[in-house]
């Protein structure tokens, strides 16, 4: 999947960092985009923006030492 082109309104298929590329006005960049949500259009490029996956980043909740993180939103550690 890493060499799969994404473009705006196709939904995202896994939460992960997503390289971005601008059509001429600015360098690749990456970004958090997250599952279950649809690629962006860009402010400049419009659909001429693209995406590829450089890895895959899953939600805290499904890692086995984090479980717990959605029951315990507004506690603060000391």
């Amino acid at each position: 999947m890493a060499d799969e082109v994404f473009q705006p309104a196709d939904p995202v298929p896994e939460s992960g960092v997503y390289q971005v590329q601008h059509y001429r006005h600015r360098l690749y960049h990456e970004v958090t985009i997250l599952h279950g949500s649809a690629f962006p259009l860009c402010s400049e490029c419009g659909t001429n923006v693209r995406f590829r996956l450089v890895r895959t980043a899953p939600p805290i909740e499904l890692d086995r030492n984090f479980s717990n993180v959605s029951r315990m939103k507004g506690h603060v550690a000391r």
